[in-house]
């Protein structure tokens, strides 16, 4: 048996003495007491609202109104995004579990002009905090200078990077123009800081900075002399500075994705990308901008271990370069999820959590590119910003939205306990990715209770299914061993499961299912838990509970035992406990618990069950289906639903009620008339960062080309996006002459929003693509180009 010895997080967190077995995979963790939270020092600003209520952080999470919370922050850019869409994108962010919004600032979509800015249309950012605070959202703004997020010059404009200013740094002539900058943005969301009853609750200062201290404390100086006094005052806590930070001032976040457009790799996850599925104390990545921010060392600031774990850019997806065309897969997300929740991180915050469309420049295209003066290093599609994301370019949802919701509704229910709970690692456990015979693994616990968070999930590394798993946990007052048959951890699973839970006074002392959800209603509470595919269920309850259940169970020394149950919308374990508490307990199969929504309305809860995406405000719901006229969804407790002033009749469906309305969707074919072929193959340059230089307007000639026909035939182009399944270099569509989307082939569809298209004139144009272009592609895409030598084709185009 190895024996392995603790790692601290930090010098006060949980003591651990494990030991395993890489033939068995046994697993087994000693837990000690854990100290109580930290008071903070932080020297933030005004915590208190004018309705009283505060938010302040600690040494471990947020706390809301004294409480502890995880909260959940998506990105979303509003000038990337149609402002007339704001209100549905927000409450679609919203029904996937994000609580807290983030959005850049860039100064060149406001003042690409010097001294001419641009409040207007999707670029109005009063509006869209006024959105977010009524749907209350609390708004992280990403004030830059410096932003990046793949605009021109990081957003800087040109004006400024041509020479006359020394950019980021201390020098009084640049400094005097950011405060003109930070005094025009306050200017848009006076009155809407969280100290005036407003949504605005942080500010993050400059992006990815890593120079001498000074220069952040001279922004956060300007910006809370400006008017932005707020709770939170953030940096990216990558890289590292040149010199110390004032411990207090500044909160350090960090992220950390799963693959990276900026790499000047050829091959597939270069460099450290595999450590951000391996569960590990360090909160740094090295990953990050390697190409601007090379020889990383992943070295950490002992200081910073003070902070609370937060991240600001965990990858909700990824964008394509022209030479490096990243093909994300959904699965890629979650995993990267749950390991850094599993490490310790109590605020998860997602780039992209909703992808968008680069706003039209009045000199040139924003996009970043190798030609541009500044932040110059790849080149970027110039009108998409889709980023793979869980909700993509225009609102459409990816698989990732689903497995990140469900992880979402459990830290909306069980957060404040998690909050507390420290994180512990085996001692040589795998710590690059490299690692293939042990169990991917950690724990947090209070001391009492806590989670097993697993990992056996890498991006493009199969990892082979784990046998014969029981973990022994050794808790202060007793020990623990789960579950009572070992069980194998399938490949390609990511999960985590519970010891020792209180729910309604009834304690769950383990399961091999994972906890979604809790409701109350009636006097009873009802645990939802979710099915790890692939894992026999196994659950123990507390002795001391009565059992009304049609499953079978039987009483051990060390419990009540269910063994052997069927997850579904029908796997209900009804108990009460001593004191009279009704506790039931559902166990749902994985793809009903990926279909989950949690709302409330009328001061009751519900969970929801819908293949669709949920929008929910007030007593009203919208759905939104792809390619089906049927709506149908699940609801528990029970519930009434009426569509224009009818009732809806319902069924019963295991512990749900069914509901089904018809939206009749008349379908129509998207008519493509071929007008050319494409021609010869383009001479493929290297730009002048030395990586492949996409093609020129001119080199378009050589493009096939097809008229877009039957727009006109669509009663609500609204509801409508053209699928664009093709294979080639790069897709170009037109409306009118003016490029309206753009697209580098990374082997998934083209999306195409209809009212683009709403010119007398529509054209998709598509370059050849060859096997010798000095391009990055997976490893589906490369076989087959390889096979090929030329790949040109349109495959499908829908409505």
């Amino acid at each position: 048996m190895a024996k392995f010895t603790s790692v601290p997080l930090s010098t006060w967190l949980l003591g651990l003495v494990l030991s395993g077995c890489s033939l068995c995979h046994a697993q087994e963790i000693t837990i000690g007491e854990i100290p109580e939270r930290s008071k903070s020092t932080f020297q933030l600003g005004t915590a208190v609202n004018p309705q009283g209520r505060t938010l302040l952080c600690d040494s471990k999470s947020i706390l809301m109104d004294g409480k502890p919370v995880v909260p959940v922050m998506g990105e979303i850019h509003y000038t990337r995004c149609d402002e007339k869409e704001w209100r549905r994108e927000l409450l679609k962010m919203k029904a996937g579990g994000v609580t807290i919004v983030a959005t850049y600032v860039f100064w060149i979509h406001h003042e690409e002009i010097a001294g001419r800015y641009d409040w207007n249309g999707r670029r109005d950012l009063r509006k869209f905090v006024e959105i977010c605070k009524e749907l209350d959202l609390p708004v992280v703004l990403r004030i830059g200078p410096f932003c990046h997020g793949e605009v021109r010059n990081g957003g800087l404009p040109d004006w400024l990077v041509d020479g006359s200013y020394k950019v980021r740094s201390t020098d009084a002539k640049f400094l005097d123009k950011v405060q003109e900058w930070y005094s025009a943005i306050y200017a848009q969301v006076k009155g809407l800081m969280w100290k005036d009853g407003g949504p605005v609750v942080g500010v993050q200062l400059d992006n990815e900075y890593r120079g001498r201290w000074d220069y952040l404390k001279g922004l956060k100086d300007i910006a809370h002399r400006i008017g932005f006094d707020v709770p939170l005052y953030t940096r990216t806590g990558w890289p590292t500075l040149t010199s110390p930070a004032t411990f207090g001032e500044i909160l350090p976040l960090y992220g950390d994705y799963a693959d990276g457009f900026w790499d000047r790799s050829m091959k597939d996850m270069p460099g450290d990308y595999a450590q951000a599925f391996v569960f590990r104390p360090s909160r740094l990545s090295t990953v990050i901008a390697t190409e601007q921010i090379p020889n990383q060392t992943g070295k950490e600031d002992a200081a910073d271990l003070a902070y609370p774990y937060f991240t600001c850019e965990l990858g909700g997806g990824m964008m394509s370069s022209y030479h490096r065309r990243i093909h994300i897969d959904p699965l890629d997300i979650h995993a990267l999820a749950i390991v850094k929740v599993g490490s310790g991180s109590n605020l998860p915050g997602y780039y992209m959590y909703h992808g968008g469309t680069n706003p039209t420049g009045i000199q040139h295209t924003l996009n970043e590119k190798q030609d541009s003066p500044a932040t110059n290093s790849n080149d970027m599609p110039a009108v998409t910003y889709d980023f793979q994301a869980p909700l993509g370019e225009f609102g459409q949802v990816n698989e990732q939205y689903h497995w990140l919701r469900r992880l979402h509704l459990f830290l909306a229910d069980f957060g404040a306990e998690l909050s507390g709970m420290d994180a512990a690692f085996p001692m040589d456990g795998i710590t690059d990715g490299k690692g293939e015979d042990k169990l991917r693994w950690a724990v947090r616990s209070d001391g009492q209770s806590g989670y097993v968070f697993v990992n056996n999930y890498q991006r493009m590394r199969p990892l082979s299914d784990k046998k014969d798993v029981r973990f022994t946990l050794h808790l202060p007052k007793e020990t623990l061993s789960f579950p009572q048959q070992a069980m194998t951890i399938p490949a390609g699973q990511s999960c985590f499961f519970s010891f020792q839970l209180p729910i309604g006074g009834l304690t769950l002392k383990y399961a091999t299912a994972q906890p979604l959800a809790k409701i109350e209603h009636e006097g009873i509470v009802t645990l939802f838990l979710a099915e790890v595919k692939g894992v026999p269920v196994e659950l123990m309850l507390s002795a001391d509970v009565t059992v009304d259940s049609s499953l079978p169970f039987e009483r051990t020394a060390e419990g009540v035992l269910f063994k052997g149950l069927r997850p579904g919308k029908d796997c209900v374990i009804r108990t009460k406990t001593s004191t009279g508490q009704r506790v039931h307990i559902v166990v749902l199969d994985e793809a009903t618990s990926l279909k989950s929504y949690k709302i409330q309305t009328n001061q009751q809860e519900y969970l929801v069950i819908t293949s669709g995406s949920l929008i929910h405000w007030n007593d009203e719901f919208s759905f939104e289906q792809w390619g089906e006229s049927a709506f149908d969804w699940r609801i528990y407790p029970a519930a009434s639903f009426t569509q224009n002033g009818k009732k809806i009749r319902s069924k019963a469906d295991g512990v749900f009620s069914r509901f089904q309305v018809s939206k009749p969707l008349t379908p129509v074919a998207a008519k493509l008339t071929k007008l050319r072929d494409g021609g010869a193959l383009r001479t493929v340059g290297m730009g002048q960062r030395g990586v492949a230089e996409q093609p020129s307007d001119n080199d378009f000639a050589q493009a096939a080309a097809w008229r877009i026909d039957g727009v006109n035939a669509l009663k609500d182009p609204s509801n409508y996006f053209l699928k664009v399944t093709y294979e080639g270099d790069v897709a170009h569509v037109y409306s009118d002459g003016q490029l309206v989307e753009d697209n580098f082939y990374n082997g998934k569809p083209m999306y195409v929003r209809a009212t683009s298209l709403l010119g007398t004139k529509n054209a998709l144009e598509i370059l050849p693509l060859g096997k010798d272009y000095p391009i990055y592609f997976h490893a589906a895409v490369r076989d087959k180009l390889s096979e090929a030598g030329r790949l040109l084709q349109l495959s499908k185009a829908e409505w």
